[in-house]
């Protein structure tokens, strides 16, 4: 007689505390005085309530330690603005990441997901070598929280970081999706070898390949016989139709076969009507793809790679990213991964109904959202 199989496991969600905690503390042990898990949870709370600097996370946490004691043992008070400088200078931002991905992995469940992965500039943390760093970052589809992150040095590097972070994520069932600078075939193959699929922007950084599929998809002796799927959307004023047409028709690909897992190719093209000028605006946009033909999905995961240029633009207006100077040791790239871990607590939290701005001004005037926000984050 056959046994029905046991259903998986469901996931055991870990509490960003927890997860904190499992961070190796690189000092040496005996002679610390502030548990580094500690240190980390006051800086995010700090942050969410608009703190930019060292100065800041240690203002916030004297005046906010009978608060913080609801979750913190704080057996020896809250650090200086030097013991948070050092600690973030000199905490391996590696072992930081495992922690923040096992706590954003027990969240969200990236099978049949989007993966947006991107780059982004910190324009005042110059270094010695007057290089900036650039943090590129995976963001899931749902709900929108930071699971990874790796920096490079300038944006041009970005191509060399993708591969190192995209080793760092389960991509099995997962959907990836990145911009022009990052169509490499050296990502690719990364991906489809990890279980995941694809969808890439095409521009002049692959010349060849841009034009040949652009010519393709625009000649209308071929492009009748596409698959096509359209949106519709009205705001701020504009009217956006959104139209993606897609075909696995690209055996004339003379260099497909270098391409591992290629099955596709896409163009969309958005018009955008403004009712105030009566104005018409329009772009198209060329894509490859490991999906089969299933423009619908394929529009999808298009779309949803602009929540991580929107994350960008939060972090710039909302944290302040791009004025912050802090660049010696590894501060620059902790600093970010603490951005993206009180962003992801915002995220996640349901209490509040409204945008990131909305959220931090109900946590920081409310600890009780506050004290639920990090606990059950």
């Amino acid at each position: 007689m056959k046994t029905k199989s046991a259903a998986p496991a469901p996931k055991r969600r870990i509490p960003l505390v927890d997860a904190l905690r499992r961070i190796p503390d690189f000092r040496v042990p005996g002679r610390t005085k502030f548990p580094l898990w500690e240190v980390l949870a006051v800086v995010v709370c700090a942050m969410i309530c608009g703190a930019t600097s060292y100065p800041d996370y240690a203002l916030f946490g004297r005046k906010k330690r009978r608060f913080l004691k609801r979750f913190l043992p704080l057996r020896h008070g809250i650090p200086s603005h030097d013991q948070f400088r050092y600690v973030l200078k000199n905490l391996d931002p590696k072992r930081f990441n495992a922690a923040v991905l096992a706590w954003a992995g027990s969240i969200v469940d990236l099978a049949g997901d989007t993966l947006a992965l991107d780059g982004k500039v910190l324009r005042r943390a110059f270094g010695e070598d007057g290089r900036r760093p650039c943090i590129v970052s995976a963001l899931s589809g749902k709900p929108q929280v930071v699971l990874s992150q790796i920096r490079a040095d300038e944006k041009s590097n970005e191509i060399t970081a993708i591969p190192d972070l995209l080793e760092t994520l389960f991509l099995k069932g997962c959907l990836v999706s990145i911009d022009a600078a990052g169509c490499q075939k050296k990502h690719v193959r990364k991906i489809v070898e990890r279980g995941g699929d694809y969808v890439i922007s095409l521009k002049g950084n692959q010349s060849t390949m841009h034009e040949e599929i652009r010519a393709f998809m625009l000649n209308p002796a071929f492009n009748k016989s596409f698959a096509s799927a359209r949106t519709v959307d009205c705001s701020r004023g504009k009217v956006v139709t959104r139209t993606c047409w897609q075909t696995a028709e690209i055996d004339w690909f003379e260099d497909r076969a270098a391409w591992k897992g290629l099955r596709s190719a896409c163009m969309v093209k958005s018009e955008a009507y403004d009712k105030k000028t009566g104005e018409t605006t329009a772009e198209t946009r060329f894509f490859i793809s490991s999906l089969p033909v299933d423009p619908a999905r394929a529009l999808k995961a298009i779309r949803s790679h602009w929540a991580i240029e929107a994350m960008h633009w939060v972090l710039d207006m909302e944290f302040d990213e791009d004025r912050s100077r802090a660049r010696s040791g590894h501060s620059a790239e902790n600093l970010a991964m603490l951005r993206h871990v009180a962003l992801n607590v915002l995220r996640l939290d349901r209490s509040v109904f409204g945008g990131i701005n909305r959220k931090r001004k109900e946590l920081t005037w409310d600890e009780e959202e506050l004290y639920q926000g990090m606990v059950s984050a």
